[in-house]
């Protein structure tokens, strides 16, 4: 509990309370579940073999008195509930001092000993437990229990509410597309009082496409300007009479197409520049005011309540289409997503953690072989040349040879000279294994 919090710390002995109230509530209800069971014969006699002393006991002294004990809890309950009441008042937590019993009217009914008004005392521990949520004494957040809860109480409040916010999109469709008196409502009451902003926004608007584009568009326009009036001065008769003037008929054609290309060009230049210029803000917003009152006239009320009324429907239409998508369900799904990427991760960590291991292993095993391989052969070697003697013509042995050739020569020579030595050299040979065998291959 924090030292920090003054309401927390003035308020311990009640939260001790609340805490004893839990008990007692689930004691009691508890006991009327179990006291209800008691009823039923095979319970008894299920009890009766097992615990019959406590089964006897409780038959002739605890049942009988069932609405005597549970009284006792109701008295408990109800002190309780008026200690509440007077601290409420006190501290003036409610507006008026009788809006405590209305709110917690569940607490009194569940004091009523009477059937099912019995176990609305369950509605007061969930009240007691919410309260010490609240005040931070106890954190049942993250609990499988309060996930639950939360989770479907969030989908039944948007299941609802989707409900509702479609029936009366609905209702509101289905009365713009009869001609109700919405779209009248929405020009007089929406659009005309703000007639001076978007007069404004609407002057603004050419202004600035004027300033940021004509730049850009100032050839072409003069090309076309060129263009349309060398179409209309060669359509003209009197025009091209012109040319029918000795020597300087040509250039005075070409002359006046000129100058009245320029003039007609200058003058729409200077039109857009007017425009783009913010001296001529008064001259702007006065002809988007008369644009505005053109949209607005009445002999074209008809068309614009159709354009209206196809605006909205679909509009709604779309709202409701967004309302029908079940957002709970693509919570579910981001949230399965997140634990299978989860899982995936700690699966590639494992398996990189295990290749990390495997390779270590493989080179101790590869690394072994060969020294067990080359401590073998030095052993055959020695007994090779312990196996391999020579012999002089006296019958004498000579030391063994060092060269690895040699042995294998003698071997094959010296048997022939003294039969005695090729039986002992077998014998010695197979009493040291077949390293000398091998030897004497090589030898050849």
């Amino acid at each position: 509990m924090s030292r920090n919090n003054p309401v927390k710390s003035g308020q311990i002995g009640f939260f001790f309370l609340d805490f004893l109230m839990i008990i007692l509530l689930v004691v009691n209800l508890l006991w009327i579940v179990f006291d209800w069971l008691f009823e039923y014969e095979m319970l008894r006699g299920y009890l009766y073999g097992v615990v019959p002393d406590f089964t006897e006991m409780y038959a002739t002294s605890i049942h009988p008195r069932f609405i005597l004990i549970d009284l006792m809890f109701v008295s408990v309950f109800l002190a309780e509930f008026f200690i509440r009441w007077a601290m409420a008042v006190y501290q003036r937590i409610y507006h008026r001092w009788f809006f405590f019993p209305f709110l917690h009217f569940y607490d009194l009914l569940g004091c009523i000993p009477v059937g099912g008004f019995r176990f609305l005392r369950l509605l007061r521990i969930i009240s007691i437990t919410y309260r010490l949520q609240k005040n931070g004494i106890i954190d049942l957040s993250d609990t499988a229990v309060v996930r639950f809860i939360r989770k479907y109480h969030g989908i039944l409040i948007e299941e609802l509410s989707d409900r509702v916010t479609i029936n009366i999109l609905t209702d509101i469709q289905r009365e713009v597309r009869t001609g109700g008196p919405v779209v009248d409502r929405i020009v007089n009451e929406v659009v005309m009082p703000q007639r001076e902003s978007l007069v404004e926004w609407m002057s603004h608007r050419i202004e600035k496409v004027a300033n940021d584009n004509y730049d850009g568009y100032r050839e072409d326009i003069r090309e076309y300007v060129q263009e349309r009036i060398n179409t209309a001065l060669d359509e003209n008769d009197e025009f091209a009479r012109l040319e029918l003037i000795p020597v300087f008929g040509s250039v005075v054609r070409k002359t006046m197409e000129k100058a009245i290309s320029d003039m007609v060009f200058s003058v729409i230049n200077g039109i857009m520049q007017d425009l783009a210029s913010s001296r001529n803000r008064v001259l702007i917003n006065e002809a988007a005011d008369v644009l505005f009152d053109a949209i607005l006239l009445k002999e074209e009320d008809t068309e614009l309540n159709r354009l209206v009324v196809d605006t909205m429907d679909q509009s709604l239409e779309i709202v409701k289409q967004q309302v029908r998508v079940q957002q709970w369900k693509l919570r579910d799904l981001a949230e399965d997503e997140q634990h299978f990427r989860e899982l995936l991760r700690e699966e590639l960590m494992k398996a990189d953690a295990d290749a990390e291991t495997v390779p270590d292993v493989d080179v101790d095993t590869d690394a072994s072989a060969p020294a067990d391989t080359d401590a073998d052969a030095p052993v055959d070697a020695t007994v090779a040349d312990d196996a391999v003697t020579r012999r002089d013509p006296d019958g004498r042995a000579d030391t063994p040879s060092k060269k690895p050739d040699t042995p294998s020569k003698k071997l094959t020579r010296h048997p022939k000279k003294d039969g005695r030595n090729d039986q002992n050299g077998k014998k010695h040979c197979g009493a040291h294994g077949n390293g000398a065998e091998r030897s004497g291959t090589a030898g050849f």
